[in-house]
């Protein structure tokens, strides 16, 4: 279940990061889900982890000669991306920490390897970097984020990994907060689907996944949630929201 979870988040999360680039044609009409059913809720974000050092991955941008210096907008994107990325190798992380996922060496190494990156990149300063550094980072940001959902994919569960199910008051309050999740997303959707809004690619993939998750959410049953789950559910939906949030910035 939680692997689920965290793919689903992951490609929305991947769409959100494309809309630092610019789109153009407005193709097709993004619904939204008719029905809610099930899920989610909001928890406290996860510390990104001190990582082990081993192989340098990505190094400080240095200006070059006559380059123009990134400006405040892309040090602003740079900047958010950077922040999606870090939440969800700190899920990714909390994932393959717990019981439920079987031990696996080649993902250790790549989770070191993503921590290294993620640490170097923290330490870039915006006077230290160039609009074409920026935007080569933007995209590297997005290529792990393509990793990580890959990790999980690439996760099998341990024997024997269960938990205790979900409660009936944290199901209530799961299926409370996938109503408001819902009720953004239909607002968000409807506004873009106006002719108020400028057609933008990323923006209608990243409605598309946002509207695919919700329907998933939405045929989730109480008796198939463990209340470990439940938690996960809830930082997912956190990260959800935040994806919606972009999406309407970038609508203006």
């Amino acid at each position: 279940m939680k692997k689920k979870i965290l793919s689903t988040v992951l490609a929305v999360t991947t769409a959100v990061s494309l809309l630092t680039a610019c789109g153009t044609d407005k193709s097709r009409e993004t619904t939204a889900p008719t029905e809610t059913a099930a899920p989610v809720e909001t928890s406290a974000p996860v510390e990104t982890p001190a990582p082990a050092k081993e192989e340098a991955s990505v190094e400080e941008a240095e200006p070059e000669t006559n380059a123009e210096m990134v400006s405040d907008e892309t040090f602003a994107e740079l900047q958010d991306n950077f922040q999606l990325m870090s939440e969800c190798y700190d899920m990714v992380l909390d994932l393959y920490s717990s019981d439920e996922i079987a031990a696996n060496a080649d993902i250790e190494e790549a989770m070191l390897l993503a921590a290294e990156v993620i640490d170097e990149m923290g330490e870039i300063t915006q006077d230290s970097i160039t609009e074409e550094d920026a935007e080569t980072l933007n995209q590297a940001m997005i290529d792990i984020l393509d990793g990580l959902s890959d990790l999980v994919d690439g996760m099998e569960i341990a024997d024997g990994a269960e938990g205790e199910m979900v409660s009936d008051e944290t199901f209530a309050i799961l299926q409370e907060n996938y109503q408001s999740l819902t009720e953004v997303y239909n607002a968000i959707a409807e506004v873009y689907n106006s002719d108020e809004i400028e057609a933008n690619a990323e923006i209608e993939d990243a409605l598309t996944e946002a509207a695919a998750i919700i329907e998933e959410m939405g045929n989730i049953e109480q008796s198939s949630l463990t209340e470990e789950d439940a938690e996960e559910f809830n930082e997912a939906m956190r990260s959800m929201l935040e994806g919606l949030q972009v999406i309407a910035n970038a609508m203006g």
